[in-house]
């Protein structure tokens, strides 16, 4: 069994965030990405249950409202904090135990939890949390995987750590649910006629105004009701109120086949989403090597890797990014370490002049991820396609999911794909095409 400590780093992601609450057995709930502030987004997305906001953790920061610790407790389901990388389903778990919209089915897992640890203090739930079998297993197969395994790294101050944390309405007030305070933070209450998004957005603008000006490692999304379900609904209230009418107008009718298209586009969504875990969750390696002894045989790698290198230089030094992980300080109240806060990597950018709060979000989440190294993978193998007359295709793994891997919208094993014998067979099954690129 593994141990409570074994929790993967998982990406901010709708994807991966929807692909983990379906693991948790919650049916009728996904995340959706938000790409600005604007009222008109989460109008299109209503009912939202909550919201998860990913920020540069500064570890003095103090709380800026009261922290509560008196009986709302009993009624507020809030989890401590007690095991490193599991911050984001810490996050996601607090949304979903806390909801009670009748959209948002727990499953018997979280059910249970909830029921079994309602009664405990906070650190008890997270112990309890964390000794979830199902509850970690759905977390680690979130994980990317790895091609190499490497000796953990002392971290340094200079590291940035990243931390997920939820905003949510609990009968009648905004609260934050952040597993590494002593219990939620009361942001006061939210008026009978008022929406709750219009009370945590200030906040969220405060929040990033906090950070010195260029900051914008900032990701926002939004626990909302399954579209597709809301989209079904409304279809059927459509027919039965032309049914109860007696006739149909083309108003109605083009409204259907809005909604349709509507469906339509989140099958879509939700099968994109099954292909990018499988790709994120396959191992490239024995292909890589393939390829390269390929590359070797046909004295063409050292070129390729010389060139990669060339290039390399004149982009100059990357900057050294923080750790995925970060070991912050034990809490006095607690012998755990809290460490090992989800990260994102990201390319360094320019301070931008006087961005708004939104437009730093917006910035934030249209920015490419930044190289990994200072060799970077896709100039090699870039280098690979146009200077070698290999096919475009052998490469481009993208297209063989697409075309090959997925025949259906379920989500395939992990044992049936094997891209690699594909690429490697498809450039080996026609033996002339070397001999026909030399003649040319």
């Amino acid at each position: 069994m593994e141990s409570a400590g074994d929790w993967c780093l998982i990406e901010s992601d709708p994807g991966v965030f929807t692909q983990l609450i379906k693991k948790f057995g919650v049916k009728g709930v996904q995340v959706e990405e938000m790409w600005t502030f604007d009222d008109s987004i989460f109008d299109n997305l209503r009912p939202v249950h909550g919201l998860i906001f990913l920020f540069k953790y500064l570890q003095h920061d103090e709380p800026p409202h009261p922290v509560v610790k008196d009986n709302r407790l009993e009624k507020i389901y809030f989890a401590k904090q007690v095991i490193n990388n599991a911050c984001a389903t810490q996050a996601v778990v607090s949304l979903l135990l806390n909801c009670n919209h009748p959209d948002v089915i727990l499953g018997p897992e979280l059910t249970k939890l909830k029921e079994f640890s309602m009664s405990f203090d906070p650190r008890m739930r997270g112990l309890t949390l964390s000794n979830s079998q199902t509850i970690r297993s759905a977390h680690n197969s979130m994980s990317q995987q790895a091609l190499f395994e490497f000796d953990p790294k002392v971290p340094t101050k200079d590291e940035d750590a990243y931390h997920f944390i939820g905003y949510m309405p609990i009968d009648g007030r905004l609260y934050e649910l952040d597993g590494l305070r002593e219990g939620p933070i009361d942001h006061g209450p939210i008026a009978p006629e008022q929406d709750w998004l219009d009370v945590v957005r200030p906040i969220i603008v405060s929040r990033i105004n906090v950070y010195t000006e260029g900051e914008i490692h900032f990701n926002l999304m939004a626990l909302v009701s399954d579209r597709k379900m809301i989209y079904e609904r409304q279809i059927q209230a459509l027919m039965s109120e032309t049914r109860m009418l007696g006739m149909e107008t083309d108003d109605v009718d083009v409204e259907i086949r809005r909604l349709r298209m509507l469906i339509e586009y989140e099958d879509a969504k939700m099968l994109r989403y099954n292909q990018e875990m499988l790709r994120r969750r396959h191992n490239y390696l024995p292909f890589i090597i393939t390829l390269l002894k390929i590359l070797a045989e046909e004295k063409k790698l050292s070129p390729l890797l010389e060139k990669a290198k060339e290039r390399a230089l004149k982009k100059g030094p990357k900057k050294v990014k923080s750790s995925p992980s970060r070991v912050l300080p034990p809490s006095e109240h607690m012998q755990y370490s809290l460490a090992d806060l989800d990260s994102i990597f990201r390319e360094p950018q320019e301070p931008p002049s006087q961005l708004e709060p939104q437009d730093v979000l917006q910035q934030s989440l249209l920015e490419p991820p930044a190289d990994m190294d200072m060799l970077a993978t896709d100039d090699f193998l870039k280098d690979v396609v146009l200077d070698t007359g290999f096919e475009h295709d052998l490469i481009d793994v993208h297209d063989i999911f697409d075309e090959n891997m997925i025949p259906t919208e379920e989500f395939p094993h992990d044992d049936i794909l094997d891209p690699d014998e594909l690429l490697i067979r498809d450039y080996m099954r026609n033996p002339g095409n070397e001999e026909e690129r030399d003649a040319e």
